[in-house]
Order: structure tokens, then sequence, then C-alpha cells
């Protein structure tokens, strides 16, 4: 037929056509997971519920076969596992030979199913590796593919039993993986956490989740992440940050293993927050809550990746977790008390060991001051208290750069300035609240003339504006916890000894000044 036809004339070219026969067979597993076999009567060999398809569609025909083999009414047909194709040399006919995935609510068991006796003598729950070995040769080839697919995400495509040889990016396409997700801890201004809350419960009793969801095949994570934010949340102009954790769940919860993703974003505007919309219907309501607060309202495993990736957050880490739960090697979410447990025990290796040892941030400061004996503080473009900073910054030591290299770079970067840096002053240790502790070594840069005050260039996208303070008013200008750092090292310098151990700013020895 080659030219245009009407609905009558093609219905009289089907019903002459010739077609292949077709069977379709269930895939239906009690709650141990072990497979429902039948030994039909008409052939040798026990087989897969199921049978022949007449004049009617492939899923109407496998119900009709459960109804009349064993009295099942209440199948769900489920995905299509396998399809394999015999030529008619096997049995007379083309066959095309049909696996799907049955799931029954409340899987009857084997003694209580009403057999249709004319066509099955028996029916029997098996494991799979005993359901392969009693099942003919073909059709243990085809269930085994349709066991593997059913562990992935394809159709197994047969001729025979065998696979039918597939171009390489199919092959690619249909290998067996878990599923991937991409959640988004969004924050707001005032360090509170986004938790949505849906219409339906997700099994575990709650409506609440945070914004995410599953990884489309052509995605990267991030961007899975970025389109279910605009999805759930109408959030387009929000960028998605830098990856927090790692999650996994088993193959037991779901059918499939998951690998879940937790990226930040935010924190959010004022406006944006405002501007919040739901634009697929999926969300009832959006909530903002404290940290602690977002922890209890979510599911505990979900809870667990709020707090891990939040401490991932505050740390610059990430986080490596299993259903929630820290991974021995985790850079981040491990407790102290569980760590030098750990490594009292030798139960870590040596790169596990690495990953859990507490992180320190290394920075210099360089106390400059006039002639006046006034104190140099720079204003930051990045902080937006107003507070002001003294001169330094962060050891780049990853370029193998010393204390002493990164206060010479900073003081020519920040302040344009060629000086020679002088002696060590002090050495500061602080206990930062996020868990991340900082050293920081402050170098005497010397009294600065009026020349050298001139000759003063500011980088403008990160310091708008220096000047000169009284060591009096500091208090006014200064970080509270830098204030006490910059008159300890004042009164070393003063007093011309050694350097000094600080920490949180304050001496840790008496005084020798």
């Amino acid at each position: 037929m080659t030219e245009a036809h009407t609905p009558a004339e093609i219905v009289a070219f089907l019903a002459q056509h010739a077609a292949p026969v077709m069977a379709a067979d269930a895939l239906i597993r009690d709650a141990t997971g072990r497979i429902l076999l039948v030994d039909p009567s008409y052939k040798q060999g026990w087989d897969l519920p199921g049978g022949m398809v007449d004049d009617e569609e492939p899923l109407e025909g496998l119900a009709r076969e459960l109804r009349e083999e064993l009295q099942i009414h209440d199948a769900r047909i489920g995905r299509l596992l396998a399809v394999d194709s015999l030529p008619k040399d096997v049995y007379g006919r083309s066959l095309v030979a049909s696996i799907y995935a049955v799931h029954i609510p409340q899987a009857p068991s084997a003694e209580s199913l009403l057999l249709q006796h004319d066509e099955i003598r028996a029916a029997e729950y098996v494991p799979e590796a005993e359901a392969l070995q009693r099942l003919p040769e073909l059709l243990r080839r085809r269930v085994a593919a349709a066991l593997e697919a059913e562990r992935g995400a394809h159709t197994a495509h047969l001729r025979e039993g065998a696979p039918v040889p597939v171009d390489r990016r199919d092959h690619y396409t249909m290998l067996p993986a878990p599923m991937v997700s991409a959640t988004a801890l969004i924050t707001d201004q005032q360090g509170r956490v986004l938790v949505l809350e849906h219409p339906y419960h997700h099994g575990d009793g709650t409506t609440y989740r945070l914004p995410g969801g599953m990884v489309l095949a052509h995605e990267s994570p991030r961007q899975g992440a970025a389109r279910e934010i605009a999805e759930e949340l109408g959030l387009t102009d929000v960028s998605v940050g830098r990856l927090l954790a790692v999650d996994s769940a088993p193959a037991r919860i779901h059918g499939r293993a998951l690998a879940l993703h937790v990226f930040t974003v935010g924190p959010l505007t004022p406006q944006q927050v405002a501007g919040l919309r739901f634009p697929d219907g999926e969300i009832v309501a959006a909530h903002w809550l404290a940290p602690a607060g977002a922890i209890s309202r979510l599911p505990e495993r979900v809870g667990h990746r709020v707090r891990h990736g939040l401490q991932a957050l505050a740390t610059g880490s990430v986080a490596h977790l299993e259903s929630g739960i820290p991974h021995p090697g985790s850079p981040v979410g491990i407790p102290a008390d569980r760590r030098a447990e750990l490594e009292r025990a030798g139960a870590l290796t040596r790169a596990d060991y690495r990953a859990v040892r507490p992180k320190t941030y290394a920075g210099v400061t360089v106390l400059f001051t006039d002639t006046r004996g006034h104190v140099l503080v720079v204003q930051p473009t990045y902080h937006d208290d107003g507070r002001w900073l003294m001169p330094g910054g962060a050891i780049d030591s990853d370029a193998g750069e010393s204390p002493r290299e990164a206060a010479q770079r900073e003081v020519s970067e920040e302040l344009g300035l060629q000086v020679p840096i002088g002696p060590l002053l002090a050495t500061d240790w602080f206990r930062a609240a996020s868990g991340l502790a900082e050293v920081n070594h402050v170098y005497d840069g010397g009294t600065l003339d009026d020349q050298a005050l001139k000759a003063i260039r500011l980088p403008r996208r990160e310091l708008s504006q220096w000047r000169l303070s009284d060591p009096e008013d500091l208090h006014l200008l200064l970080l509270d916890r830098l204030v006490p750092r910059v008159h300890a090292c004042l009164a070393v310098r003063a007093a011309g000894g050694g350097a000094i151990e600080l920490v949180n700013g304050r001496s840790v020895v008496p005084a020798a000044w």
C-alpha cells in the first residue's frame, strides 16, 4: 500500500495481512523476591505465567491469562522487560514473546492460587537461580535478559534469547545504572533553609522535602538541579552552586540504587524569596526554617543530608554519605570522638585518615602604622556590615607558598606596595563556630611615611578604601575578634620581643613585655 487509503481499506488490508503470533509472560515476585513459576500440562518444563495473545493488546492478553490461569484479578502490569523474536523455523510461525514486570499488591502464596487445572499442574515461588535452572534453554536466556533489564533501565531486545547487536551509543544508554537525583540546599540571607511541602506522601509518612528531583539522561546532576528549581519554584535567575554532599541508597529501597547530589543555592535575596512561585502545581507551600527546625521536619535521611551539607558549606568541603550516614572517610560529618576511635583502632586507610582529619584555614596579616602610631586598615567590598580589616589574606599553600611569601604577595596585591616584610609578631589560633579553625600569621610591615602612604593603590573590586586609625578606636572599625589581636601585636612590636602565641586574639602565656 503506497498511496493514501481510507480507514475501511486499511482495515481490510490488515485483516488479510500475515502477522507473527505473540506471547506475553509475567515476571511476578513475592515479598521475599522469589519468582513465580508455573508447570503447564501441555508442554514439558516450567514456565512463567502468561500465554498467547489473541486479537487484543498485549497488556490485555497478559491480564486475561493471569485471570484464567491463576485467578489473579488485581495484577498491576508494569514495564516491558524483554522482547524476544523467533523465526518461523522454530515453531512454524514467527513469534514475538514479551516479558513484563507484574506487581500484585499482596502477592498470594503459591498454595492459595486457584489453578486452571486443564492447563496448569502446579505453581511455585523459587529463588532466581533455581528459576533459571528449571526453565527450558530458550526461555532461560529470555528470562535471564529480563532479570538483567529489571535491575537496569532498559528493555532487552532479543532474537532467539540472545541480545540483538546494537550501536555503540545504544549499548551505553542501556547499561544498568543507578538512578541519579539532585537536591538543592537553598538558604536565605538569614541562614534559614527552604523546605517544600507536597500534597502527597512519599512512602515515609511525610510530605516535606527539599527542592530537587530525578536527573534526566541528557543532564548533569547540576543541570538537573537547575531545571528542578525552575520547574518547582520558578527560580530561573539563581545559579546552582558547588557540590555539598553525595549520598547513596541501596536498591532495596527503590528497586534500583540511587545516587543523590546535594548542591548549594543562594543565599537568596529578599526579592528572590518574595518571587517564589509553584508553576508545576506539585508544591503546597514553602517553609523557611532554621537549620534545626528543617532537620526535625524532614525525613531522617534527608535531615542528615541537610546537617552534613551545611557543615560542608561552612567548612569548604564535601560530605560523602551512604543512606544519609557519613562514610568513615568522609571529610565532613565524622564526630571528633568517633574519628579518634577509628584512628586508635587503625581502622582508617591512609587516604581516609587524611580526609577525616580536621582542616585549618591558614592566613596572614600585616601590621602597618604611620609615623604617629596609627594603624592602617582597609575596607573590603565583599562585606555588607561596613566593618574594616587589616591588610592580608589566605596563604596559597597549594602553590607551595609560605606564610611570609603570602604576606609579601598580599601587600603587593592589596596596597600596591613593594616593601620588605618585617619579623613575625604573632600566630593567632581562632576557633570558628563552623568548626573550621583558622591560624593567622601576623607580620610587622613597619612604619609607612607620607610618601609610602601616597603610593598605596587599592584593587577596587576587592577594597573600597583605606584609612589610619588610632589604636583606641579600632573597636569601632574592625571585627570584634581582630581587635585584641592587633593590640597584642602592637605591644610585641613596642617591647621588641619575639613572636607570641595567641588564641582568639589573646596570649596563652603571661606577657613578657
